[in-house]
């Protein structure tokens, strides 16, 4: 890996792990919304170009991680080169294992961001988690994002042979220790980090604690507990 992706993954992955919030445009709250997500201890955020225009000035020290596509059968947003001139630590790019032309694209966005020295996070949509995530690292993808689907046994032998970083996207879990439950275990069975949606300060800031300081799922319930009372 050259010395720009291992620099520029640094900044994602504290002390090797990673707890990184998707941003919506279509979010009536934005920019207080990422001021809670920049105190709460959050890595990064994953946002498309327009959005990280809205929320710029609030970013704080949250790494970015800009969208390069949007749903399926999107257009891409931006180029490498575009993102890496808007000061991006990382891009993500969405494909389907099924369609020749997502494929395609993302050989030219990996070749694109090896010369760059821009880390790719991909996201690759099928049903065989397997082999999604073989296709990912064949591409060249630096991180993977995957839902934590299947047994968790099935998870952790992916994970363990990707050869690279796997995130668990963490789908809306409610109540709150269901949600703490779901990433401990994520994290156990060898995802080196998660992304989440936007969780209430007090929640994003005991999952920050769960991802990187090891807390138990009960010590992080306390924790949001404890936060929203005094609040």
């Amino acid at each position: 890996m050259s010395l720009g992706k291992s620099l520029r993954l640094r900044r994602i992955f504290a002390n090797g792990r990673a707890l990184i919030v998707p941003l919506d445009h279509r979010a009536d709250d934005l920019v207080p919304m990422v001021r809670s997500v920049a105190r709460s201890g959050v890595d990064a955020v994953a946002l498309s170009p327009g959005v990280l225009e809205r929320v710029i000035e609030d970013l704080a020290g949250l790494a970015v991680i800009l969208r390069l596509n949007g749903s399926k059968r999107a257009p891409q947003l931006v180029s490498v080169q575009g993102a890496l001139e808007l000061g991006a630590e990382a891009v993500l790019l969405r494909a389907d294992a099924h369609d020749p032309h997502d494929l395609e694209r993302l050989g030219g966005v990996t070749e694109d961001a090896r010369r760059l020295g821009m880390p790719v996070i991909t996201e690759i949509l099928g049903e065989d988690l397997p082999s999604v995530v073989t296709i990912a690292a064949e591409y060249g993808a630096d991180v993977i994002l995957t839902q934590c689907s299947g047994t968790l046994a099935e998870f952790h032998q992916t994970a363990r042979t990707a050869g690279r970083p796997v995130l668990a996207s963490v789908g809306p879990l409610s109540p709150v220790k269901e949600l703490l439950r779901f990433v401990n275990d994520c994290l156990e069975w060898g995802a080196q980090g998660v992304v989440v949606e936007p969780q209430r300060e007090q929640v994003a800031a005991a999952l920050n604690a769960l991802v990187h300081q090891g807390i138990s799922v009960a010590e992080a319930l306390e924790m949001a507990e404890q936060v929203s009372v005094a609040k």
